[in-house]
């Protein structure tokens, strides 16, 4: 990706900030507001509990505090991997050259970062596994392509759509857009 299509470095930051806060928002208004079985501070204790394990929920406003910086680390990650294939992958270049394009590649990205963190991330880390077997399972997974994929894609998207214009030939119908 050439340069002058390269996001800024405030870009990449700010798709991070996004999907930190479109996924926090979301856990807190469904344990929060909608169920009304846990708190903010609950919450962002148990993304600690992925480094501090269950002593994470002993250590009020600090462990809540690491929670947070946490999850913004684990959605910069995020962001920067897209970004990664995004600088390698002509393909996707190309796919994120139309909004429709961007919409699809961003489900399919936030569906994928649903999979690993439950699949691999969570796993290897002291926080709990959702097992598939269980509806929280199924709803991250619906919801990780809104609050996660789709965020990231669009923001990072590529915005000249000049140079993509010799390989959007190659696409798929359903790939192409007005965007």
């Amino acid at each position: 990706m050439p340069d002058s299509t390269r996001p800024s470095p405030g870009t990449v930051l700010l798709a991070a900030a996004v999907v930190a806060a479109a996924d926090l928002l979301y856990a807190i208004v469904v344990w929060v507001v909608i169920f009304q079985r846990s708190t903010v501070q609950r919450i962002l204790q148990s993304i600690a509990s992925g480094l501090l394990g269950p002593a994470s929920f002993q250590g009020g406003n600090a462990t809540a505090a690491l929670g947070l910086l946490l999850h913004f680390v684990v959605a910069l990650g995020w962001t920067l991997v897209f970004l990664v294939l995004l600088l390698r992958w002509p393909r996707l270049r190309a796919w994120t050259a139309s909004t429709r394009g961007t919409v699809l590649a961003g489900f399919v990205y936030g569906a994928a970062v649903w999979l690993l963190m439950d699949g691999v991330v969570l796993p290897l880390s002291r926080a709990r596994v959702v097992p598939p077997t269980i509806p929280w399972f199924w709803i991250q997974l619906a919801m990780h392509p809104f609050v996660v994929g789709l965020p990231i894609a669009l923001i990072l998207r590529r915005r000249n759509r000049d140079a993509a214009a010799v390989t959007q030939a190659h696409l798929p119908q359903a790939a192409r857009g007005n965007g």
